[in-house]
């Protein structure tokens, strides 16, 4: 629950948070403080230059009469500039990280792998060794909870892997106030946390660290059904250009039972598709009936990882070469599914690759 409110519960409080700042001046002021507001998404995340934007917060909340009504402002106004705060630069610092504590507390004391009765990683485990290798999960479904429990928060997987950066959404790494908190913390010398860029993933490549990726991003989770076993992968092709120009290794690996965690809404998929092809998750789900941002209970998480696929090192690789060998890994993940289908307790499952 800790984790989920991290990536959801902030979605929509700084939009509440501004409506609030400018609510006391009608609708003229509402417009006025989202605008200022939208501003953080084109000025550099640095508090040079973010600092006026908040201040043009503040003095909104400020001018709105005196009484209940400006008190309200000035709580919201407050409140939406420590969120601006908890995703920008000090000028001292990069991040609010890393804090030990933090991870020993999701991963050992609560456990949440505990939360299913079943969550493990499996398959090739005697091939994981460091270097130049990006493991490349499937499926993301709605939470990434085999991702997640599996190797995100798998200590002994980061050990044997070397030091590992997970690579994930760029506006949910770095724009989300409390999920950024939560991953700045998570940074340690086995693993780091950082947004999914071509920028981000080029220099990681260069200096050859171990990488882990969900490919099928936004896309996959809004083809997700519960029962269904679907990964979006047919136009996903660049990360294997980038491993083809650093000589990199690819690593498959599936999660059993994610696509089981929620039910899901299907309808309206080509808008959700398009949704997703600007970063904006188009899903509805329900899980847990007490709870239904918790995924259902009594659901194993198997992940298992293939052997590594290896490919050759092409500075320069071409259309050919890129489809080349983005065949082989649908392939291989093809074969890694129906290998471990039957272990996994789903042995007439078909894996579908849209």
């Amino acid at each position: 629950l800790i984790c989920l409110t991290g990536w959801v519960g902030c979605i929509p409080l700084p939009p509440l948070l501004a409506f609030g700042t400018g609510a006391g001046h009608g609708a003229a002021g509402i417009v006025l403080s989202y605008a200022i507001f939208g501003l953080i998404l084109v000025v550099p995340a640095k508090w040079t230059w973010r600092l006026p934007v908040c201040c043009a917060l503040l003095a909104v909340a400020y001018a709105t009469p005196s009484g209940e009504s400006q008190r309200c402002a000035i709580a919201s106004a407050a409140g939406l500039c420590v969120c601006i705060g908890m995703c920008t630069a000090g000028p001292y610092r990069e991040s609010w990280g890393p804090w030990p504590w933090f991870f020993d507390l999701i991963s050992k004391r609560l456990d949440g792998r505990t939360y299913f009765p079943g969550s493990h990683l499996r398959g090739a485990l005697d091939q994981i060794a460091p270097g130049r290798v990006l493991y490349s999960v499937h499926p993301h479904g709605i939470f990434t909870a085999g991702w997640t429990w599996n190797m995100f928060w798998n200590s002994s997987f980061h050990e044997a892997a070397g030091r590992i950066g997970f690579l994930l959404d760029a506006n949910l790494r770095n724009n989300s106030p409390l999920f950024r908190l939560f991953l700045d913390w998570y940074e340690a010398p086995t693993r780091w946390a950082g947004a999914a860029t071509k920028d981000v993933m080029k220099r990681s490549m260069e200096r050859g660290e171990t990488l882990a990726l969900l490919p099928g991003g936004f896309q996959e989770a809004c083809i997700c059904a519960r029962g269904r076993d679907r990964v979006y992968i047919k136009k996903r092709a660049g990360f294997i250009k980038y491993c083809l120009q650093y000589g990199y290794r690819i690593v498959p690996a599936y999660s059993f039972g994610e696509s089981d965690t929620y039910s899901t809404f299907s309808s309206l998929l080509g808008f959700r598709l398009w949704l997703a092809s600007y970063n904006i998750p188009g899903v509805l789900f329900s899980g847990f009936p007490l709870c239904p941002i918790l995924p259902y209970t009594g659901v194993s998480l198997l992940t298992y990882i293939g052997p590594p696929i290896i490919l050759p090192t092409i500075e320069e690789p071409t259309s050919a070469d890129v489809d080349k060998w983005h065949a082989v890994y649908m392939e291989q993940l093809q074969a890694l599914f129906e290998r471990h289908k039957a272990e996994a307790g789903r042995p007439e499952a078909t894996l579908e690759l849209w």
